[in-house]
């Protein structure tokens, strides 16, 4: 058998992929051995790959950031749902436009305050067990801290989705 591309020699090897015959000179090229129309379409297989790969973990990236950002709006969602219903509630005592602001800002920091507990409460060990006094006694403690905690929750959730934002549309 002699050399695909150079007639004049005896092939010592062949290309794993097509099996033409490779003289010494050819045979040495590539690990593994390969001929030249093999290996350029190996190598742009790979890039093709490599490629799509990255593709991928810019889709993965991007889904994350938008699900980021549905979360918000989700918990937004909420917490306007929870205003009025605070507003409605309290509406006898308010004082005025002020109050109705506060309630309104107060409402909408609660969920965030609630998930940020609930993600922390992930990592205590809370027994599903209890008489429905210590579950009403948690429920209310646990509100009462979301008012605390969700405003700073809120702001860091505003941020971090603003930012998720900016990197959507660079990525676009």
């Amino acid at each position: 058998m002699k050399c695909f591309n150079h007639t004049e020699r005896e092939a010592v090897a062949t290309c794993q992929k097509c099996g033409k015959g490779l003289c010494k000179e050819c045979a040495e090229k590539y690990t593994p051995c390969m001929c030249d129309t093999c290996a350029e379409q190996t190598r742009k297989n790979q890039q093709q790959q490599a490629q799509n790969k990255e593709e991928q973990r810019k889709q993965k990236y991007k889904d994350a950031l938008v699900d980021t950002r549905s979360e918000f709006i989700t918990t937004v969602i909420i917490g306007i749902v929870l205003s009025i219903v605070l507003i409605i509630w309290l509406r006898d005592d308010t004082d005025g436009f002020i109050d109705y602001v506060f309630f309104f800002i107060i409402g909408i920091c609660i969920p965030f305050g609630w998930k940020f507990l609930t993600y922390l409460q992930s990592f205590i060990p809370l027994s599903i067990w209890g008489t429905w006094w210590f579950w009403l006694i948690y429920v209310i403690v646990k509100a009462v801290l979301s008012i605390f905690i969700g405003i700073p929750a809120f702001i860091y959730q505003l941020v971090k989705t603003i930012l998720a934002q900016r990197k959507i549309n660079k990525l676009k």
